[in-house]
């Protein structure tokens, strides 16, 4: 079988949904209803032939990434799911499976999407952020638990007999030698070069921008070429 008669399952935050894209932005600056066609998901699916489900959300925490995997509802025995883990900073903590309390350092910026608030009061969120990252948050243990992470989603769809391949930022690497330890043998793990294997344009999502389009067909194509070639 070929992976045309695959369908591709995309999981990640909103360097995989668009943010930014021409289709994906809506005035205030947040992302737009619907993950962008643009984005490296959708090119990655015309390049090997097969039909695709961006799941991806923007501002996803890594945590927040491995429960939409586990929660997701629809694989089938010709599901492919290709993860781009999120920023390893990200940190959501969990009441009940719907309840949750997310952050990111960027959330202490002022330039922020209004719809990335969730509703809270800006100034008491702002202090429990701080609180947090100048307490309790350490580079060391978020690489732990990210690697922890990786590994159970590996597993966790091997075990439903599901291919995946998962790729992250080479700036998360730390501890390189102790934490290659953590990973299973047949992990398909790529690390990629922020500037020279994805980010080469700019979106229109001005003042901050992520990804533009030539750089979602980069990654798209340097997918194709580590996993699917």
């Amino acid at each position: 079988m070929g992976w045309k008669d695959y369908k591709l399952v995309t999981f990640g935050c909103s360097f995989t949904y668009g943010h930014g894209l021409s289709d994906c932005m809506a005035e205030d600056g947040s992302n737009g209803p619907t993950a962008s066609e643009q984005a490296w998901p959708s090119v990655l699916g015309k390049l090997t032939g097969m039909k695709v489900d961006n799941v991806s959300e923007p501002g996803s925490s890594n945590l927040m990434i491995t429960k939409a995997i586990v929660d997701y509802s629809k694989y089938t025995k010709d599901t492919v799911v290709v993860v781009m883990w999120s920023n390893n900073d990200r940190e959501t903590i969990y009441k009940t499976g719907n309840e949750k309390l997310h952050m990111l350092p960027g959330f202490l910026d002022d330039t922020m999407p209004g719809t990335f608030w969730f509703d809270k009061d800006k100034n008491n969120f702002k202090k429990t952020i701080t609180t947090y990252y100048e307490n309790y948050h350490e580079d060391w243990n978020a690489t732990l638990n990210q690697t922890i992470r990786m590994n159970f989603v590996h597993a966790f769809l091997k075990n439903k007999g599901i291919k995946s391949f998962h790729v992250h930022s080479e700036h998360h690497r730390l501890d390189i030698n102790y934490f290659k330890k953590f990973n299973v043998r047949d992990l398909n793990l790529k690390y990629f070069n922020w500037k020279n294997n994805f980010h080469i344009d700019d979106a229109l999502d001005i003042p901050k921008p992520h990804p533009g389009p030539r750089s979602h067909a980069l990654m798209a194509t340097n997918i194709q070429h580590w996993f699917f070639s």
